[in-house]
């Protein structure tokens, strides 16, 4: 089945075809044969290479994978978008990225929503104040439109995890965590309840050898 694509992604499949564009799927740069030499793409304000209306992370897509269909788009797996090495893209709905870039939830805090919904019959807009998102929010979450499977956080070493912590300890805001340690918002969440998790379990370990 063909998939229907941007006019732009169709310009970047011929580029790719006819040679003219030679993406390296390793480094994310892309070799140009006409001018002899890498393209440069320039940094927007949203963060995104682009290079005459071209963005970098379709290229390297493209030429792995095809147009993006409609109605999908390409997420950063790290929150790094400079980063576009094919190993660190992915295709997503658009409900699913605006979840990564902006989730105000985990995977349990909704997995726990939709318990509370279906059993206690509690209301979308009751919920919507208790856990601090809109009723729009909520029933997204219900209808298994967004969070419907975990975060993935394995690609956050320890490092970046204690530092993570000291930096929520000391009172620095999620949102502003991604852009200082180039993580995506979802996964900054559920690394914060992962680690938060472990240090409790270990105090409690503690206690009962005392």
């Amino acid at each position: 089945m063909v998939n229907l694509c941007s006019e732009k992604d169709f310009y970047i499949l011929n580029k790719i075809r006819s040679g003219e564009w030679i993406p390296s799927l390793d480094t994310g740069q892309v070799y140009s044969t006409r001018k002899k030499g890498f393209m440069k793409f320039s940094v927007t304000k949203s963060g995104y290479p682009v290079c005459n209306g071209v963005i970098l992370s379709h290229v390297i897509w493209i030429a792995a994978n095809g147009a993006v269909p409609y109605g999908m788009q390409i997420d950063h797996i790290n929150g790094d978008t400079t980063d576009n090495r094919l190993c660190n893209l992915q295709l997503v709905s658009g409900s699913e990225n605006r979840m990564l870039s902006l989730a105000r939830l985990t995977y349990a805090q909704a997995e726990e929503i939709r318990r509370r919904s279906a059993e206690d019959k509690i209301s979308y807009r009751k919920l919507a104040e208790e856990y601090g998102v809109s009723h729009i929010a909520i029933m997204g979450i219900v209808n298994n439109k967004t969070y419907t499977k975990p975060v993935d956080t394995s690609h956050v070493s320890e490092d970046n995890r204690r530092k993570l912590l000291e930096y929520y300890k000391n009172g620095g805001k999620i949102d502003t965590a991604r852009k200082v340690f180039k993580i995506q918002q979802a996964v900054i969440r559920q690394v914060l309840e992962e680690e938060l998790a472990r240090e409790a379990k270990e105090r409690k370990n503690q206690e009962n050898e005392l």
